[in-house]
């Protein structure tokens, strides 16, 4: 499995932070080529048991990512806010884990993820890893950005 952690420093408190990462609907637009659905698509609204999948397509070619929350705390009080989601598709299996936290001039994201990507070989984990890394990179930045 290919691991990779993207750490994002940004101005925004951390509650602030956490309902951009989490607005899933967000996602559609910072994400080409993928649609988000579920029955809940807020931050607020997500909850352990929640589940959504990523689509990506182009026309009818494509692949859809299913997800489900494991654990959630949004950040409160100054806290730091956690969630483990995991993905249990057909082609993109494994695990992410985010933590929001506050800082003195905003708030870090950490987000760890280990991805496995069928049909490919193990042998490429450390270009699935960079990849990956480097995508969600900027999608984190663009959600962050709102």
């Amino acid at each position: 499995m290919a691991r990779f952690t993207v750490t994002v420093e940004t101005e925004l408190p951390a509650e602030e932070a956490w309902r951009r990462l989490f607005d899933l609907r967000a996602h559609t637009r910072a994400i080409p080529l993928t649609t988000l659905r579920g029955e809940v698509l807020t931050a607020d609204g997500l909850r352990a048991g929640s589940r959504f999948v990523a689509r990506t397509a182009v026309g009818p070619v494509g692949f859809d990512d299913r997800m489900v929350v494991d654990e959630i705390v949004p950040p409160q009080s100054g806290g730091a806010g956690s969630t483990r989601i995991r993905k249990e598709g057909n082609v993109v299996r494994g695990q992410i884990d985010v933590v929001v936290a506050p800082t003195a001039g905003g708030s870090r994201v950490e987000w760890e993820q280990v991805i496995r990507v069928r049909p490919l070989p193990a042998l490429l984990d450390p270009v699935v890893a960079l990849v990956a890394r480097l995508a969600y990179a900027t999608t984190i930045r663009r959600l962050l950005r709102g």
